[in-house]
C-alpha cells in the first residue's frame, strides 16, 4: 500500500469490479458471517433531508470491519428528480479508512460499489435462500440499475440463462430493461409483463427494487409454492400480507426504521417475532434457510455499508495492484 490517498473514478471502479463475480460474492458472504458472529460495526444511517423536498435525501452509512482492519463512510444522495433530468438518481462517494492509524487511504466513485455489493448479496440470498438449483423463471419488479445489476448477477451465480420476466410502470423502461438483459444473457428468454402479479404468479424467484415510498403490492397469494421474493426496496410489500410469510432479513434493528414495511409490522404489534432470522445466521449455520419448503419467503435487504465497504477494499486491493487510479501522496499533508 502506497502513501497517501489512492483516488478512483467511475470507470476506475468498474475495471477493478469486471469479471470479479465470485471475489466479490466471497467478500460480501465474509461481511454477513463477521456480522452474524460480531466482528463487524453498523451504526444506523443518518438521513440528510430538507422537509421542502421530501423526496430528495443524502445518506452517511458508516462501518467497520474488525477481521479485515478495514472501516470507513458511504455517502450516497438520492433525487428522484435527477431521472426526468437525464441524470442518474443517486450518487455516492466512499472513502476507506485504515484501522492502522484511521487514516483515509482511499476516495472512490461509490456507483459502481453499489451495483456489484447488491447485486452480489442478492446473488447469494438466493442461492442460501431458494430451492431452485436452476433458475427457471426470474421475476424483475422494477426495471432500474439495481435490478440490472442483480439480474447480471444472479445468472452468473447460477450458470446459466433462464426465462427473465419483466414489469415497470414505465413501459419504455421495461422494454430497455430486457434489451439490455439480451445484450449480456443472449440465451435467455425476456419478456415483459402486464402487471406485478403476473410476475409474481409466474417466477419461483423474484425481485423487487422500486423506488416506491408506499406498499403497493397487496397479496402473494398467487406465487408458486417456494417462492422466493428478494425484497431489496423494503416498502412494497404491504405490511399485512408480508407478516404472514416466512421473513429473512440482514439486519433487524436497520430494516425496522424509517417506514420500511418491516418498520410498520413493528409498530402495529410492537415486537418482532415475525422475522425469523438473518442472512448471517443461515450462512453461519444457526437457522434454517426456510422455515417450509413450500412456503413463500421473503427476503428483506436494508442494504448494510459493511458490504460497501468490504467491496471497496477489495477494489482498492486489485487498483493498487494493477497501477489504476491517482495517488495524492500529500492528501493528509506531513
Amino acid at each position: 500500500m502506497g502513501d497517501g490517498v489512492l483516488v478512483l473514478g467511475r470507470e476506475q471502479v468498474a475495471a477493478c469490479l469486471a469479471d470479479r463475480h465470485r471475489e466479490i460474492v466471497t467478500a460480501v458472504r465474509s461481511a454477513y458471517e463477521a456480522h452474524a458472529a460480531g466482528t463487524a460495526t453498523v451504526p444506523f444511517s443518518v438521513f440528510l433531508t430538507d422537509p421542502s423536498r421530501p423526496r430528495d435525501r443524502i445518506v452517511g452509512m458508516p462501518a467497520y470491519l474488525r477481521a479485515d482492519e478495514r472501516a470507513g463512510m458511504k455517502w450516497i444522495s438520492s433525487f428522484p428528480g435527477n431521472v426526468d433530468a437525464g441524470k442518474d438518481r443517486a450518487s455516492s462517494v466512499i472513502a476507506v479508512n485504515s484501522l492502522a492509524d484511521g487514516r483515509v487511504t482511499s476516495l472512490m466513485e461509490g456507483s459502481e460499489v453499489n451495483f456489484a455489493r447488491t447485486g452480489a448479496s442478492a446473488a447469494l440470498a438466493a442461492r442460501t435462500l431458494h430451492t431452485e438449483e436452476r433458475l427457471s423463471t426470474l421475476g424483475v419488479i422494477g426495471c432500474g440499475p439495481i435490478n440490472l445489476a442483480i439480474v447480471r448477477n444472479l445468472l452468473a451465480e447460477y450458470g446459466g440463462e433462464c426465462r427473465v420476466l419483466l414489469f415497470d410502470v414505465v413501459e419504455d423502461r421495461a422494454r430497455l430493461f430486457a434489451t439490455r438483459v439480451r445484450a449480456f444473457a443472449p440465451g435467455s428468454d425476456v419478456g415483459t409483463a402486464g402487471s406485478t402479479d403476473e410476475v409474481l404468479g409466474a417466477a419461483p424467484l423474484v425481485s423487487i427494487a422500486t423506488n416506491v415510498r408506499e406498499p403497493h403490492i397487496a397479496s402473494l397469494t398467487g406465487c408458486p409454492d417456494g417462492a422466493t421474493i428478494l425484497h431489496m426496496s423494503v416498502r412494497d410489500i404491504a405490511p399485512g400480507e408480508l407478516e404472514r410469510r416466512d421473513n429473512v432479513v440482514d439486519d433487524p434493528d436497520h430494516i425496522c426504521r424509517v417506514g420500511t414495511s418491516l418498520h410498520r409490522i413493528e409498530q402495529r404489534h410492537g415486537n418482532r417475532d415475525f422475522i425469523r432470522c438473518t442472512l448471517g445466521d443461515v450462512l453461519l449455520g444457526r437457522s434454517a434457510p426456510r422455515r417450509d419448503r413450500d412456503e413463500v419467503l421473503v427476503y428483506s435487504q436494508f442494504g448494510l455499508a459493511m458490504l460497501d465497504i468490504a467491496v471497496a477494499a477489495h477494489v482498492q486491493e486489485t487498483a493498487e495492484k494493477a497501477g489504476i487510479g491517482t495517488r495524492v501522496p500529500d492528501f493528509h499533508g506531513g
